[in-house]
């Protein structure tokens, strides 16, 4: 535990707590040590980097965007395998980023913050295996991804196979071995589409249960073979811009096409109509038909689980489940359902914006006592009334379709420049001012007119009023509003 309990000794250096070694928690690290802030340590829960893809391990798991934009962009991978890359890869990249940079030593692995207080100066953080630390400031970065949603279903404990959450897939259960076996798959987001599609293939018999149907875009995976992972590595320039040509996509078709009604989401639906349209059978295409438009939810992107669910051994079930016995799942018809392994593919805490972490300020008030009415951070990073609390992917960030790697390089930049201007001034602290973060989210607001979120639907988007907690903008304007110099007139310092 080299990077615990140490308190910074350099005055003009502040010491910086990292919650979460993923990609974002990398990229905070990585911009700290080359700026010369060589104090941090990062508080990581697991037992090695990667976040979402060193958890996640359930059979067909991968990043729904193109793998050469979905990668650091101060460390490009040539070698990429596949369009859409598998966990297992995108987690070795991780591991091997950390390693080139020098991460470890820096982490503390096994350990969880439980809680922080602030007194006026220093965070002073406990973990749950009972280590103190003090930092200057904290920067949680947790992501939306990590606190799993269990349903409630009434005998869930009674199931007498075995049942888990797509995040928690047993590392002693190989896919390979469900083969002619019963599964039940709850949920049909990105992780039970992917889930859905691998085990038909393997061979088992697969009931998927959809409460509600999602859209799902025909991005296909193609893989690369050796030959052209050889050339790329050759001449990187031709991943730099396949890399480029997704970003384009993303920012500009993507991104357009959920705040404006224009060509992009025409474009766009015409397509997830048509993937639809290949469903032969046509009861089957009336239960694959969601009651929303297109992109109002997070979008799907499968070129194979249209295919998967037109396959003998694969069902769907769109009855409500009733309650859960130790054979399988009765849903509200009063069919009995039987299964030998019952995956929830239903989804996490996605406004969790680090908690269960219990945070406390100055003034005795807690994290979870100041959202009690409102969740809310201004420039989607600094909560008012807690100094040097800073967000990474907090609410009305740019979450949805695109890159995560993206929007957290640009949300350190903002960081990056509290850290550097406290460092240059001697600040003790910095704080949004409430009005600042009110003025935001009005801006938020304004732009909502147009978007694809308020055309009816539910969504992990939404929050308790049915507004989406959503950046409203271009990635282009956000990456500005994150790179420009702080506005004094927003923040309180002291």
């Amino acid at each position: 535990m080299e990077g615990a309990n140490k308190v910074s000794t350099d005055n003009k250096k502040p010491r910086v707590a990292i919650i979460g070694a993923g990609a974002a928690g990398m990229i905070m690290a990585i911009r700290l040590q080359k700026a010369g802030f060589n104090d941090f340590v990062i508080y990581e829960k697991g037992e090695d980097v990667g976040g979402t893809w060193r958890e996640n391990r359930y059979p067909g798991v991968a990043c729904d965007v193109p793998a050469h934009h979905y990668a650091f962009t101060f460390e490009p991978n040539p070698g990429w395998h596949s369009r859409l890359a598998g966990g297992a890869e995108i987690q070795a990249y991780m591991k091997s980023v950390a390693e080139k940079y020098g991460l470890r030593p820096h982490i503390v692995f096994g350990q969880k913050i439980t809680s922080a207080k602030f007194d006026g100066t220093r965070w002073h953080i406990n973990t749950d295996k009972g280590l103190v630390d003090q930092a200057d400031f904290l920067v949680a970065a947790t992501g939306p991804l990590h606190v799993p949603m269990i349903p409630d279903f009434k005998g869930l404990d009674q199931f007498a196979g075995r049942h888990f959450h797509s995040s928690e897939w047993p590392e002693d259960l190989d896919p390979a071995t469900l083969k002619g076996k019963r599964v039940g798959v709850i949920g049909n987001g990105s992780s039970g589409v992917q889930i859905v599609s691998s085990l038909a293939r393997i061979g088992a018999d697969v009931t998927v249960f959809v409460r509600t149907p999602q859209w799902v875009f025909p991005l296909g995976n193609r893989f690369f073979g050796a030959t052209e992972r050889a050339l790329v590595k050759t001449f990187p320039w031709i991943g730099r811009m396949a890399g480029g040509f997704f970003k384009w996509f993303f920012e500009h078709v993507f991104a357009e096409a959920v705040i404006h009604d224009g060509w992009q989401r025409k474009f766009l639906s015409s397509q997830c109509r048509r993937n639809l349209a290949s469903v032969k059978d046509p009861e089957l295409q009336r239960k694959l038909a969601p009651p929303d438009k297109p992109m109002c939810r997070r979008m799907v992107m499968s070129a194979d689980f249209y295919p998967a669910l037109q396959k003998s051994n694969t069902h769907l079930v769109q009855e409500a489940i009733e309650r859960v016995e130790p054979k399988g799942v009765v849903t509200k018809d009063g069919k009995l359902h039987e299964f030998d392994v019952l995956v929830l593919a239903t989804g996490f805490w996605t406004r969790a914006y680090g908690r269960p972490l219990e945070l406390v300020n100055e003034q005795g008030k807690t994290l979870t006592e100041a959202w009690k009415d409102k969740v809310g951070a201004h420039l989607s990073i600094h909560v008012p009334g807690f100094p040097n609390y800073l967000i990474l992917g907090g609410p009305h960030s740019p979450r949805g379709n695109f890159s995560a790697i993206a929007y957290s390089e640009a949300i350190v930049d903002h960081i990056m420049n509290c850290i550097e201007l406290a460092t240059r001034k001697g600040l003790r602290s910095i704080t949004a001012r409430q009005e600042a973060m009110v003025g935001f989210q009005e801006s938020i607001d304004a732009r909502l007119k147009g978007t694809i979120w308020i055309t009816g639907c539910k969504s992990w988007y939404l929050d308790d009023n049915g507004k989406p907690e959503n950046w409203t903008g271009t990635p282009g304007e956000f990456r500005e509003l994150m790179r420009a110099e702080l506005n004094p007139t927003e923040f309180d310092v002291a």
